[in-house]
């Protein structure tokens, strides 16, 4: 189960650090960067170690189990 989930979240984590660029290419700049860079640089990690937290808390307890 701990490979399916790490699977499912390297492929969420380079969906969103490609397709950033693609997406949101003409959006315009926030703070001075494009708005992809912000996704694909700043959101995508965040999104990925979070996700990551919160599944392996849950791994946790129902190993406790």
């Amino acid at each position: 189960m701990l490979t399916k989930i790490s699977l499912i979240l390297t492929f969420s984590y380079f969906a969103f650090w490609c397709f950033g660029p693609l997406w949101l290419n003409e959006l315009g700049n926030w703070f001075g960067l494009p708005l992809w860079f912000w996704f694909s640089c700043i959101c995508a990690p965040l999104l990925l170690i979070v996700s990551l937290s919160f599944l392996l808390s849950k791994v946790v307890e129902n190993d406790d189990d």
